[in-house]
This record gives structure tokens, sequence and C-alpha cells, in this order.
């Protein structure tokens, strides 16, 4: 077994290094040759709502929610569907939590309202007269009386008699209310037993109605993420429309595997720093904003892999303190501004994952299905390993394992670092894809970190061959994340084997044909760093657009790769 380093979160400035995988876990190794391919989760992507409206203009518009992210699409063009969520997330993030409704109506006064669902709770803004917005505000407390449980949806429909009705989703069940001629309202009826006949005894997420341009009123109803309308001429008759929304935030290209949907727990540690204005540490150390990290992420990856990778981030908790260690202390604020600065704090101290994973009842979460996996913020020096696990059947894939928890499955856990960039984030991703794909091959990595160039025989397993480096004893092809595509020598003086994103060596590589997986024919190009424009953060999204993302299998391998990542219990065979 070969000495193994621990993996931190280091500062800015400091080289990470990356750790040894084991040579050989033969007691692990899974024989792909003759192995089944298991089904992939069904659920994988989640539609939440849909609604429409007939905007000023007499055009209408027609709005989706799935796997958390809101799409629109214009009278004008049908064809295109357009994601507009990029201004309720990041610097501008409306609420927090997942995504699960978005509605528009125009009211009687001429202006439209856009109500937004997220983390159960409700937000509307109001158009103004000159067409901007106002700001959105909660308006959560108005619901008090119609039902209890999370709010999934929330709609307003002007009806013929000019007045409104508004319709609330809770916890499954749909309930309305009614504009009185006084301008008063009616008390809330709880509606859900008319569409018992609808979509078997699946959830309802969203009850919505419009009022079209031809004086009909469509009712539409999503239940089991499914998409469900009627027309008042024939209020008996519920028509399954889903399929219209089937390509909707996938890929174009029918080869490219159809999304995964993750949901994300999300534990913030970041505390309030009393000596520097009582602001959050990564404030008073003029360190990043972890959600716009958050949203960078997220669609740098969900972009790289051609939106098969979609995650949510469905539940956020923002903590005033410092961690757990596995000593049992935790920093107090002026203990660790002052080791940051004199650069003494301990790198060798790890978190108490088993503390953190109790304390916030996280396997409970991931065991009821309300998460996939967790992400864990914080600074330097707070102990986390870049990617592991916890859980039955855990493995190691880029850092040890918990063990001693409740979680039943394996949890996936990604320890972030708010001092720094995006593109560590995607390096966190890409030692995790690493992690992964050696365990599928009994941990056999023979061209893995700090080795020797591979002698590559004839028996190199399919990984291998990707992460096949500019100085190995074959042609290379896509290098390990750390970017040794086209690093021509290894030099052990200077450890020059990665982080050469802006190497301007010319390397024959077979990198680009990995885009015809598993259909692989060898072909090369010769190239350098100005294949993934000699950025960090070019070479990461470059590295990671290769991952194998497609239908079907070979050899006893999905040719989606994505799914060991993301879903290894529901393809693995235990």
């Amino acid at each position: 077994m070969e000495t193994r380093l621990m993996l931190m979160t280091f500062p800015a400035g400091r080289r990470r290094t990356q750790r040894l995988l084991p040579a050989l876990l033969a007691t692990l190794a899974l024989a792909l040759s003759t192995t089944a391919v298991a089904a992939t989760r069904g659920n994988a992507t989640a539609v939440s709502s849909f609604g429409a409206v007939v905007s000023q203009d007499n055009l209408q518009r027609q709005f989706l929610v799935k796997n958390g992210r809101v799409y629109r699409r214009s009278e004008s063009n049908w064809n295109l569907w357009e994601s507009i969520d990029t201004g309720l997330n990041g610097t501008a993030q409306v609420g927090v939590g997942e995504i699960t409704g978005f509605s528009a109506e125009v009211y009687q006064d001429g202006l439209q309202r856009q109500f937004l669902t997220r983390g159960g709770q409700v937000y509307r803004r109001t158009q103004q007269t000159n067409n901007a917005w106002g700001a959105w505000e909660d308006i959560t407390a108005v619901f008090a009386a119609a039902g209890q449980g999370r709010i999934t949806a929330f709609n307003v429909a002007v009806y013929k008699d000019n007045l409104q009705r508004q319709f609330l989703v809770r916890a499954g069940q749909v309930y309305r209310r009614t504009q009185l001629a006084n301008n008063g309202w009616s008390g809330w009826d709880n509606l859900t037993y008319l569409f018992a006949g609808v979509g078997g005894n699946a959830v309802i997420t969203s009850f919505s109605a419009s009022l079209y341009q031809d004086n009909v009123l469509r009712q539409f109803l999503v239940k089991g993420n499914k998409v469900y309308r009627r027309l008042e001429t024939d209020l008996n008759t519920w028509q399954e429309i889903s399929p219209i929304f089937a390509p909707v935030g996938r890929s174009p290209n029918a080869r490219v595997a159809e999304p995964i949907h993750r949901r994300v727990m999300v534990l913030e540690f970041n505390p309030v720093i009393e000596s520097h204005g009582s602001r959050r540490l990564n404030d008073a150390m003029g360190w990043r904003n972890p959600l716009v990290l958050e949203d960078q992420y997220t669609r740098y990856l969900e972009s790289a892999t051609s939106q098969v990778v979609q995650y949510t981030v469905a539940q956020r908790v923002r903590l005033d303190q410092f961690p757990p260690r596995t000593d049992g202390t935790v920093y107090t604020d002026d203990q660790y501004i002052a080791c940051f600065r004199a650069k003494t704090c301990n790198e060798r101290e790890t978190l108490n994952y088993r503390k953190v994973l109790t304390d916030h009842r996280v396997c409970e979460k991931f065991n009821a299905g309300e998460i996939d996996e967790l992400w864990l913020w914080g600074g330097p020096f707070f102990g986390y390993w870049e990617a592991n696990m916890a859980g039955t059947g855990a493995f190691d894939t880029n850092g040890a394992p918990v063990t001693g928890t409740a979680c039943q499955g394996k949890l996936n856990i990604m320890g972030f670092n708010y001092e720094r960039e995006p593109e560590r984030m995607l390096e966190d991703m890409g030692h995790r894809v690493e992690g992964t794909m050696v365990h599928l091959f009994g941990g056999v990595w023979r061209n893995g970190y700090l080795k020797l160039p591979n002698p590559f025989p004839a028996n190199a397993n399919v990984f291998e061959r990707f992460t096949a480096r500019g100085f190995d004893n074959t042609t290379a092809a896509c290098g390990n994340i750390h970017g040794s595509l086209n690093t021509p020598v290894y030099d052990r003086v200077n450890n020059a084997w990665g982080y050469d994103f802006k190497n301007p060596n010319l390397e024959r590589n077979t990198c680009d044909d990995w885009d015809r997986y598993p259909s692989l024919t060898g072909a090369t190009t010769t190239n350098n760093c100005t294949r993934w424009g000699c950025s960090d953060l070019g070479w990461h999204t470059y590295w990671l657009s290769k991952i194998p993302k497609y239908v079907g299998t070979h050899n006893g391998l999905h040719n989606n790769w994505w799914v060991y990542m993301l879903d290894w219990d529901a393809v693995v065979p235990q």
C-alpha cells in the first residue's frame, strides 16, 4: 500500500498534492466484462410546474420548472425554450432551496405579476407602469390559512368574470380562493378530490389556469412529473401533454444521455466575525460569495456535460460557527484569523464528519430521499476532503470514507473553499471522477498521480486509456484533471506533471476521439493549450466535457460514465 497524503482545503497560492490512490484493491475488483448493467434511476428528471400567461402584447408565454430550473417559451417562437433563472441565483438570488414553481398573470390593472416558489416560500414581484419590475417580496404569510406543509406552487388566473382565482399547492393538496366583487376574498377550498382520477396516486406539485386569446380557459395539473391539460369545453377529459416538454433542458444530440438531476444539501460554515464589523468570514477576509460560486459551478458543469449533470440546491443551512474537528476543538474567531495570517493553522486536522452529519440530520434526509448529496462550504484549513463518501459501502472518491453513520447507501460529500475560484470546485469534481472510476476498475490506475510513465500493457483498462498523459509510453489521450495531456516530460525535480494549463507544447493525442465513445477510432489531433484557451477554467471544462456521457452500454459498462459519479447504487450491482 502506498503512502497516502491527506488532501485539505488549502488557501490560494498553495499547491495541493493529490493523494496516491491504492495500486490494487483486489477484493473489490469488478469483472466488468461479465457484469450485467443495472438500470439507472427512473425519475432522474423532475417536472414540478407548468403554466401560461397571455401578456399585454396579446402573445402567450409558457413557463416550465424542470430540475429546479425555470424555462420560458413565447408564442412568437414555440421551438425555443430559454432558461430564465439566471436572475434568480447568484448575487441576485431570491430565496433559498429548490425552485419548484414559477408563474405569471396580468392583473385587472393591466400590470403583470410574477410568482416564484422556492424552498417552500412564495415570492412575488410586480411590473411597474414604466415596464420595470419591483423587488421580489416574500408573500408566504398570506397562505397561513391554506393547509399545512411545504408549498410547491402558487398561480393566479383572471377568469372571464374579471375576477381572480388563486391556486396554491401545498403538501400535494390543491387549494383555491376566489376574488369577490367587493375585492374581498372567499376562504380557501380544498379541490384535491377533483383530481383523484388523474395520474394515479402520484403527488400533485402544481395546478394552474389560463384564459387564452380564444377566450377558452385551460387548466394544467402537474402530478408525478407529468403534465396534464383540460379545456373548459370538456372538463371531463384530461390530456397528458408531457412529451412536449421532454426535450427541454437536455442536449438535442440523441447520443447524449438524459439529464441526471441531483438535489443537494449545503452546509455553509461561515461564522460572523465581530472584530471585523460583524461580517461573515468570507466577506471579512475579502473572499468569494458561496451563492455565486455555487451558481457558477453548476452552470459550468451542466455546460461541460451537455446538460447531463444537473444539480439543485434543495436545502441550505448557513452556520455562524467554525466546524468541529476530529481532535474535539473548534476555532474561535481570533484563533482562526491569527493562525491563517501567520500560516500556522493545523493542516493535518480534519473535519469531524460524523458529528456534522449527526448534528444536521444529513443521513435522515438522505435516507428519506430529500437530498442526494452534501456540499460543505468553508475557508482554508477547515479540514475538508475535496470529495469523499459516507454510508453503506462508501469508498474512497478522493478522501477517506466516513464510517459509523446512519446513511443507507452512498452519500457523496464535496468540500468547497469560498476563498478560491470556481475552477477549484471543478477540479474537486474531476478528482471525484478519477476516484470513482478507479474504484470501478478495482483500484487499478497504473498511470495515476506521481507515478512514472506507464508502459501501457495490452490490458490497460478504459479509464487508464482515457487518462493517458503526454509523457506516458503511448499516444496521449486526455490526461488527468491536473492537466497532463500535453506535458512532454515527467520532471521529478520541478514536479512538472500537472497544473500546466498554459503549456505551449504540441502533443499528438486522442482526446477529441473520446467524443465518439464507445466507437473510438484512434484518430489523433496535434494541439497544445490553445485547444482549451490556455486557461485554468478552460482546461477543467474541457477535460470534464470529454468524460463519456452517452446512451447505451459497451462491454458491461455504461456509456454515460456520469451515472457512476452520481448514482452508483442504482447502476452497480450490490
